[in-house]
């Protein structure tokens, strides 16, 4: 299953639909119909179903969207999907399972994915830096396209906050890396 693939390989995941009942008892129709759907996760074995919204971590959080958006995207045919940060609460082995896990959908359709994470970012096809500028009171935001040396200092930025010729030499290691995987995966 895609949780499993996704790092949480104890998860167990349901979907509960109740109907609606007013205070007598009798079904309650709103704009968004009479059901109400609750997702339901235990995230640990031996720990029962719980409501997903009331337990889970940022970073499960972050692995169970990337999760359900993947599905949804296959059965609704939806060609571009973005990603806003779904990087939140991981870190290491976690991080690069998701950046390959983009990747793959990367393959049929088109991905945009906002991170801050290394392990994703340098698994990208095509790198924009995205900031923010003020000027005279006012705010632009600027969205660039990068070059090799603008994504390696872009990537050793991410890497080490200050960019020293080690963070350089470790962001081109992570993009030689990424490009390789990419080719054996393809």
């Amino acid at each position: 299953n895609i949780l499993s693939e996704l790092n949480m390989k104890k998860v167990s995941f349901s979907i509960l639909v109740t109907q609606q009942k007013d205070h007598n008892g009798e079904l309650k129709l709103t704009p968004n119909g009479s059901d109400k759907v609750e997702f339901m996760i235990s995230t640990n074995i031996g720990e029962p179903l719980k409501p997903l919204c009331k337990i889970v971590s940022g970073g499960e959080v972050s692995r169970i969207m990337l999760a359900l958006k993947t599905i949804l995207a296959e059965l609704d045919n939806i060609p571009v999907l973005i990603f806003d940060e779904i990087d939140t609460g991981i870190s290491g082995i976690t991080a690069q399972i998701v950046a390959e896990k983009l990747h793959h959908i990367s393959k049929s359709h088109q991905v945009i994915c906002i991170t801050h994470l290394p392990q994703i970012a340098s698994m990208a096809g095509v790198h924009f830096m995205i900031d923010k500028e003020s000027e005279d009171d006012m705010t632009k935001t600027i969205v660039k396209e990068l070059d090799w040396n603008n994504r390696l200092f872009e990537l050793g930025r991410l890497l080490g906050g200050d960019v020293t010729e080690i963070t350089l030499k470790h962001a081109e290691e992570m993009i030689n890396k990424a490009h390789k995987k990419v080719k054996a995966i393809n």
